[in-house]
C-alpha cells in the first residue's frame, strides 16, 4: 500500500525534463566526471551500443554506473520517468 500511496502521491508522473532538470542536469549538462553530455548523440550512441541499447541504459541507471547513485538520485522515479529522461537526453528511442 505504501508504495502505491507514494508513487502516486507526488500528482503524477513526472516529464523528462521535471526528472533532467531536477536530478541528471548537474552531472550531463556539463559531462562531469566523465557523464554523456544532455544531447551528445554520439557519446550517448557509443554507450548504448556497449551497454545493449535504450533498455541497457536504463538498466545501468537504475543500479548505477562509475560515480552515478542508483537512480542518479531519483530514489523515487519509475522506471519510465528514467526512461524517458535518457531519452530526452540522448535522443535515443
Amino acid at each position: 500500500m505504501e508504495v502505491a500511496a507514494s508513487a502516486g502521491g507526488g500528482g503524477g508522473a513526472k516529464t523528462p525534463d521535471e526528472v533532467i532538470a531536477k536530478h541528471c542536469n548537474a552531472c550531463h549538462g556539463t559531462g562531469l566526471l566523465g557523464s554523456p553530455k544532455i544531447g551528445d548523440a554520439a557519446d550517448w550512441g557509443k554507450r548504448a551500443k556497449e551497454q545493449g541499447g535504450l533498455d541497457g541504459l536504463l538498466a545501468k541507471a537504475i543500479t548505477g554506473i562509475n560515480s552515478m547513485p542508483p537512480k542518479g538520485t531519483c530514489a523515487d522515479c519509475s522506471d519510465p520517468e528514467l526512461k524517458g529522461a535518457i531519452e530526452k537526453m540522448s535522443g535515443l528511442k
